[in-house]
């Protein structure tokens, strides 16, 4: 028996499915940057380029520049690199560019003594002595401070304090070119960062690319359900498809750092993305994040608790708010990291409460060298769960998850970034979805993604803190029910820089 079914019909019946979907299966770009520390083991390239002496004479340092900028997207996460390469451009005279580094640095690592020296003089250079006062108060009394580092802060400090208060006063001016070579190759030797000094690190990214399916929807002409009197096939008027399109995606986000005690760290950061198409503006959406974290290291252990609460709207969706608190567990070991991680979400829509949902999961992820001394590192995750429906109405009840991913990422000759990645997700649920569909029977989601990045960094460019980025995307799932399987492929290309 076949009937057509007119779009009012179908915007009931698939209108009321669709948001679960969504909510629960479409992943957004959002950051969150209190739980997103994860950094790459020393690579014995970035480590040997971290520790090597500082050149003293200017053409030497200047080809030393030149090889730390060269391996720079590869040992973007290496912190004692990025001090290595913060004091190198102290030494140049140019305060503006150490501090891009210096503070990405002690954002991964805030208890480098030596970098936050770097960063205390190349503030004061441009006339924030605070930071370098502050630093030198603090070192009174202590006696785990090496001889060499307290003697160039010493000679350091007095001419360059004075220099900084005069560029705050009216009509005075900054530190030179090349006054400001004064530390760097005691970078990484000992442990401890200033009391109440907080660093930060800001991040922008804009795109332009197209999507073979902005709305993640399926293809469909035809539609069955399942009634007491039988199956009944229902030819849609409008048929559903895909609508493909150009889009335009954003990000920006800013996160702090702060070390009140050896061993110690809180941060906090917020994160707002964005998509729009212009046109097919009904997909558009929105995400805002903000969270927060407290870590502690006890040797190769470290603990952290973390916070985050997101918004995201936008015509794509309902809009909903979701707040996470987790804990983790991680360790060093053999040049690896492994993380044991728990964390519960709460998932709030604007309107249709039905579904809500609580979810609790479970995460064990590992990253390691994939090779030798190659520079490249790989990881893997997989993480499980269970969203319960606290309304005894959401269609399907409550739902059990699993999520298994890996990752390889490293340095391709010319200078190039690459990470490529792959995740599966399966989605289970405890109830039948709807007496309609397939005879009330339980969804099954599958989801499968792959994707890839390439960054080139732009030394011309912001100061030298921008790449050029391309990444390409496919996701595909299938179910047992029609209306949630569909296939989308994305590519996109721009800039990011951070400052």
């Amino acid at each position: 028996m076949r009937f057509s079914l007119g779009l009012s019909l179908w915007t009931l019946v698939y209108g009321a499915m669709l948001p679960a979907a969504l909510a629960q299966t479409v992943g957004l770009t959002g950051v969150s940057p209190g739980s997103a520390s994860v950094t790459p083991p020393a690579s014995a390239l970035c480590g040997n380029l971290a520790t090597s002496p500082l050149a003293t004479k200017a053409a030497a340092r200047r080809v030393q520049l030149l090889e730390l900028e060269s391996a720079r997207s590869r040992c973007i996460g290496h912190a004692p690199f990025l001090a290595a390469l913060g004091a190198l451009w102290l030494e140049e005279g140019e305060p503006n560019q150490a501090l891009i580094w210096l503070e990405r640095s002690l954002l991964l690592d805030p208890e480098n003594l030596g970098a936050q020296v770097d960063h205390a003089l190349a503030l004061a250079a441009l006339g924030q002595s605070d930071a370098l006062r502050m630093l030198v108060q603090s070192w009174d009394g202590r006696v785990d401070v090496p001889t060499a580092l307290r003697q160039r802060l010493t000679v350091a400090a007095p001419s360059l304090i004075a220099l900084g208060n005069a560029t705050m006063a009216p009509g005075g001016v900054g530190l030179p070119r090349g006054q400001g070579q004064t530390i760097g190759q005691t970078n990484g030797q000992v442990n401890g960062l200033l009391s109440g000094l907080w660093v930060h690190y800001r991040e922008a990214t804009v795109l332009l690319g197209y999507e073979s399916n902005l709305d993640h929807s399926p293809k469909l002409a035809e539609i069955t359900l399942t009634v007491p009197d039988g199956p009944i096939d229902l030819l849609l008027l409008n048929p559903i498809s895909p609508r493909p399109g150009a889009a335009i995606t954003a990000e920006l986000s800013w996160q702090l750092a702060r070390s009140p005690e050896a061993g110690r760290i809180w941060r906090t950061g917020l994160n707002l993305a964005t998509r729009a198409a212009p046109g097919e503006s009904r997909t558009d959406w929105y995400n805002l994040q903000w969270a927060g974290s407290g870590s502690q290291q006890w040797g190769p252990w470290r603990g952290q608790l973390e916070a985050s609460a997101a918004w995201t709207g936008g015509p794509l969706s309902e809009p909903y708010r979701l707040l996470r608190a987790g804990a983790t567990l991680e360790r060093s070991a053999q040049g690896c990291k492994l993380k044991l991680a728990l964390d519960v979400e709460r998932r709030t829509q604007q309107s249709t409460s039905s579904l809500d949902g609580r979810t609790s999961a479970a995460l064990l992820s590992s990253q390691c060298p994939l090779f030798t001394n190659s520079g490249w590192l790989w990881g893997a995750a997989v993480r499980s769960g269970l969203d319960k429906a606290p309304d005894s109405s959401r269609a399907g009840g409550d739902q059990r998850f699993t999520s298994v991913g890996g990752r390889v990422f490293g340095t391709l000759p010319g200078g190039v970034r690459m990470e490529a990645s792959f995740r599966i997700n399966r989605v289970l649920d405890a109830d039948g979805y709807s007496p309609l569909l397939e005879n009330d029977a339980r969804r099954q989601l599958t989801q499968s993604q792959v994707s890839l990045e390439l960054a080139k960094p732009l030394p011309w460019l912001f100061g030298s803190g921008a790449e050029a980025l391309w990444q390409v995307q496919a996701v595909r799932q299938s179910s047992n029910l029609s209306i949630f399987r569909y296939s989308a492929m994305s590519t996109y290309g721009g800039l990011r820089w951070f400052w």
